[in-house]
C-alpha cells in the first residue's frame, strides 16, 4: 500500500496543476482519489451526461471525442497525467465531450464531495482549472491547423489585458478629439468651415474606432501555447505577417520568468524559454507563474516519456528479432531491398485545390512571412514594395483628383471641358487600366522574390514578371553559419535586414526581410530539427547493430548449449 501511495504522489509531482504543492499536500491529495481500472473501447464519460468525477489517468490512454452528423470528431488524445471532468464540476454543467479508453487503462478519480474539499483546502487549483478549462474551450474554437494528430493543447494564453487597454489610449484620444471637431463643425455658419471641419471630424472618429478595433484584433490574434510536445508562440498581423515559433518540450534547456513590481501586482510576466537554437521570449504574457508551472512540468513528463518510448522500442525490437531467430526467419536487418517502386501519377488540379490554391493567394496577397505545409516563405519587407510601386501610386493618386476633377465640372456643374464626356470616360478608363497593370507588374515583381526554408533545404528564388527566374538551393546539412544586420536608421526603425547564410564558398542572402532576427532563429531551429532527426537514424542505426550483436550471442549460446548437449556422458 505504502509503495502505491508513493507511485500515486509521484505522479502528481510531475502534473503541472499541482506545481507547488509540497509531498505532504500531495498525500492529502491522494486520499480523495480512488483508482479503477477500464477496458479498451470503454466509454468512462459521455457527452450531456451530469458530471460526477474527475478523473486524472494513472496508465494507459483515454480519446476524447464529439458525435456529429457527419460522423465521431477527435478532439484530444490524453495520457498518464493528464486529467479530465473538473469543468462540469466547477461549473455546474453537464460533460462536454465523450472519452473512451483506447487502450486498458487506470483511472483516478474523485467524487464531487472530494472534488470541492479539494478546492477549499487549495484555492489556487480553482483557478489552474479555470484557465485550463478556457484554453480548452479557445483550442477547439480556432482548430489551429499545425497540430500534430496525437498533440493536445494544455495550455493557451495570450498577453495581459493591460496592454490591449494601453494600446487603446491613442484611438480613443483620436475618438475624443474628433466627436467635438463635428460637433463644432455643425454649428458653423461658414459652409466652407462646416464641411472642413466635419471632415476632419468624421475622420478622427472614424480613424479612431478602426485603429481601435485594429489593435483589439491584433492583440487576440497572439497566443503563447503549451501542447504535449512543444511550446508555441503564435504572432499574426492580419493580412502581413503570421510567425509561428516553437521548441519541442525535450529541446527545452532552462525556463526563466521575468517579472517587475507592477506585473506582480497585475499578474503578468516575461517568460524567457532558452533553447539550443536560442530563445522563445514570450513577453507580457498573462498568468506567468501558472505558465512556468505548466512548462516545466510537461517538460519533465516529455523527457521521461521520451525515455521510455526509447526502452519500448529496444524492447519490441529485440523481441522481435528473437522470435524471428527462432522461427528460422531471416532478421529484418539481412531481408534484400525491396524492388523501388514505381514513381506516383501525377494528377491534375481539381476545382477544389485551384479554389483552396486562389483562396491561398488572397489571404497571403500582401504577407511578409507565412507558412503552409512545414514550408516558410519570406517576401521583402513592405517598404521594399512602396518603393517598386510609388510611381505608379503617385500617378494613381493624380488620376483620381483628375477624376474628381473632371466629375465636378462636366457632372455637378455641366461644363465642358476639351473632349466629350464619353472620350473623356474612354480615357480615364484606359489610365486606370495602365496604370493598375504597372502597379501589378512592380507588385508581382516584389511578390516572386521569395525565401524559403524547408525541413530540407533553403530556396532563394527571383522570378520577373514575363522573365526568366533564378533559383538557388541549399540543403540545410551545408549550413556553415548564418548571420543578420539591419543597416540604416529606416531598417532599425522599420525592423528589416538582411540574412546572410554562408554555406561552402558561397553565400545566400536573404534581402530585405521583415524581423531578421525572426529568420535566423527560424533558420536554427529548422537546422536543429533536422540534425535531432539525424541523430535519430543514427541512434536507429546504433540500436539496429546492438540488436545483431545480442542475436549473434544468442545464436551462439544456443549452438554452444546444444553442443553440450551431444557430447557424450552429459
Amino acid at each position: 500500500m505504502e509503495g502505491y501511495i508513493s507511485e500515486t504522489v509521484d505522479l502528481f509531482r510531475q502534473m503541472a496543476i499541482f506545481q507547488g504543492l509540497d509531498d505532504a499536500q500531495l498525500t492529502e491529495l491522494e486520499s480523495f482519489f480512488r483508482r479503477i481500472k477500464v477496458k479498451k473501447g470503454d466509454l468512462v464519460v459521455q457527452e450531456g451526461s451530469p458530471a460526477d468525477y474527475f478523473y486524472v489517468i494513472y496508465s494507459g490512454r483515454l480519446l476524447v471525442w464529439h458525435e456529429t452528423p457527419q460522423g465521431i470528431q477527435e478532439v484530444a488524445t490524453l495520457i498518464r497525467g493528464d486529467y479530465f471532468g473538473e469543468e462540469a464540476l466547477l461549473f455546474g454543467q453537464p460533460r462536454l465531450a465523450n472519452v473512451s479508453a483506447m487502450e486498458d487503462s487506470e483511472l483516478l478519480l474523485a467524487d464531487q464531495e472530494g472534488f470541492q474539499h479539494m478546492l477549499g483546502l487549495y484555492p489556487s487549483l480553482r483557478v489552474s482549472f479555470a484557465v485550463t478549462a478556457e484554453s480548452r474551450h479557445l483550442a477547439e474554437r480556432e482548430h489551429f491547423d499545425w497540430l500534430g494528430k496525437n498533440e493536445a493543447i494544455y495550455l493557451i494564453t495570450r498577453k495581459h489585458e493591460l496592454f490591449l487597454w494601453r494600446s487603446l489610449i491613442l484611438p480613443i484620444l483620436v475618438v475624443i478629439i474628433g466627436i467635438p471637431l463635428a460637433v463644432w463643425g455643425m454649428m458653423m455658419t461658414s459652409i466652407f468651415l462646416r464641411d472642413v471641419l466635419l471632415v476632419f471630424g468624421g475622420m478622427s472618429i472614424g480613424g479612431g474606432v478602426l485603429w481601435g478595433i485594429w489593435n483589439w484584433i491584433d492583440w487576440g490574434n497572439d497566443y503563447y501555447i503549451i501542447t504535449n510536445q512543444r511550446v508555441v508562440w503564435l504572432e499574426n498581423v492580419i493580412g502581413i505577417y503570421a510567425s509561428r515559433r516553437e521548441a519541442p518540450l525535450t529541446t527545452i534547456l532552462a525556463v526563466n520568468k521575468l517579472t517587475t513590481q507592477i506585473g506582480r501586482i497585475f499578474n503578468y510576466g516575461t517568460i524567457d524559454v532558452r533553447t539550443y537554437t536560442g530563445s522563445i521570449v514570450m513577453r507580457n504574457m498573462a498568468n506567468p507563474d501558472l505558465f512556468e508551472a505548466f512548462l516545466r512540468g510537461h517538460r519533465e513528463r516529455a523527457q521521461k516519456r521520451t525515455l521510455e518510448e526509447e526502452r519500448h522500442a529496444m524492447r519490441q525490437s529485440l523481441r522481435i528479432r528473437l522470435l524471428m531467430q527462432e522461427g528460422g526467419k531471416v532478421p529484418l536487418g539481412n531481408q534484400a531491398a525491396p524492388k523501388p517502386s514505381s514513381p506516383p501519377k501525377v494528377t491534375p488540379l481539381t476545382t477544389q485545390d485551384k479554389k483552396k490554391a486562389f483562396k491561398e493567394m488572397i489571404k497571403t496577397f500582401f504577407m511578409m512571412r507565412y507558412e503552409s505545409q512545414g514550408v516558410i516563405t519570406y517576401r521583402k519587407h513592405w517598404l521594399v514594395l512602396v518603393r517598386k510601386t510609388l510611381q505608379p501610386t503617385l500617378v494613381l493618386l493624380a488620376l483620381i483628383a483628375f477624376s474628381g476633377y473632371l466629375i465636378y465640372h462636366m457632372v455637378i456643374r455641366r461644363e465642358a471641358f476639351l473632349l466629350s464626356g464619353l472620350t473623356w470616360t474612354m480615357l480615364v478608363l484606359l489610365g486606370y487600366l495602365g496604370v493598375g497593370l504597372w502597379w501589378l507588374y512592380h507588385y508581382l515583381d516584389w511578390s516572386n522574390d521569395i525565401y524559403q526554408i524547408t525541413p530540407e533545404q533553403i530556396l532563394d528564388i527571383e522570378r520577373k514578371p514575363l522573365g526568366r527566374e533564378d533559383k538557388k538551393t541549399a540543403s540545410l546539412d551545408s549550413i556553415l553559419s548564418v548571420e543578420h544586420d539591419r543597416k540604416g536608421i529606416l531598417r532599425l526603425l522599420f525592423n528589416y535586414g538582411d540574412v546572410i547564410v554562408n554555406v561552402g564558398q558561397t553565400q545566400f542572402t536573404f534581402d530585405g526581410v521583415a524581423n531578421p532576427d525572426q529568420v535566423h532563429q527560424d533558420l536554427r531551429a529548422h537546422m536543429e530539427a533536422r540534425a535531432r532527426k539525424k541523430r535519430e537514424r543514427e541512434l536507429m542505426q546504433e540500436r539496429e547493430r546492438m540488436l545483431e550483436w545480442l542475436s549473434v550471442y544468442h545464436e551462439e549460446e544456443q549452438n554452444l548449449h546444444q553442443q553440450n548437449q551431444n557430447r557424450p556422458g552429459q
